[in-house]
């Protein structure tokens, strides 16, 4: 697997997504103490929201991407350790996924129920604990698997400072949200370590 392939790919979709979230999705992320407004903003724009949801889904798919190109090309893959990392990371991956598809399936149909009030928190719960536990899962294996390249000295040590950063960043997530301020960070931090791998030479190639 071509790691600068992945690396570009996660430098592009991170981008367009955090951007696109940013500009396009925060009315409908406002989960606590808003909810008229955010109600009112789902139901008028929900190709605005199922669109952003898809973006987040192939960003997720670019990070196990490119961890997964890491593993194979620098780690050992017949060691204990490498198994239970690749297993993480589809449990993260899986988690992450069914996270994005609550909020973006459901959540419009609840707010378009009479009870929307009632049963829009349970639908916010249920998504906030899936993403939570993707973010943990996620943020300890990519963290492990940023020190094991350390430790292997497989790739430059100080970029590999921002991969690590990304994992611990992530670490907490469950005891954050719905405050994203952390979660932003580790996803920006993922961000610049993908353009650190963009050229091949880089790696080595």
């Amino acid at each position: 697997m071509k790691i600068h392939n992945a690396a570009r790919y996660n430098a592009v979709i991170w981008f367009a997504t955090l951007c696109y979230t940013g500009v396009n999705m925060l009315p409908g992320l406002r989960v606590t103490g808003v909810h008229f407004p955010r109600q009112g903003w789902i139901v008028a724009h929900p190709l605005l929201w199922n669109l952003g949801w898809w973006l987040w889904l192939m960003a997720l798919l670019g990070w196990l991407w490119l961890l997964l190109a890491l593993v194979w090309r620098y780690l050992p893959t017949q060691r204990l350790a490498s198994i239970l990392q690749l297993g993480l990371i589809i449990i993260a991956t899986g988690l992450a996924i069914s996270g994005g598809i609550v909020w973006m399936a459901m959540l419009p149909a609840a707010m378009m129920q009479t009870t929307a009030t009632t049963l829009a928190p349970l639908v916010d719960a249920l998504a906030l604990g899936l993403i939570g536990g993707s973010a943990l899962i996620g943020g300890a294996v990519t963290a492990w698997i940023g020190w094991d390249l350390y430790a292997h000295k497989a790739l430059s040590r100080t970029w590999l400072w921002l991969c690590i950063g990304a994992g611990l960043c992530a670490l907490p997530t469950p005891l954050l949200l719905p405050s994203p301020y952390l979660l932003l960070l580790a996803a920006l931090a993922w961000w610049g370590w993908s353009i650190s791998l963009v050229r091949p030479e880089r790696e080595g190639e």
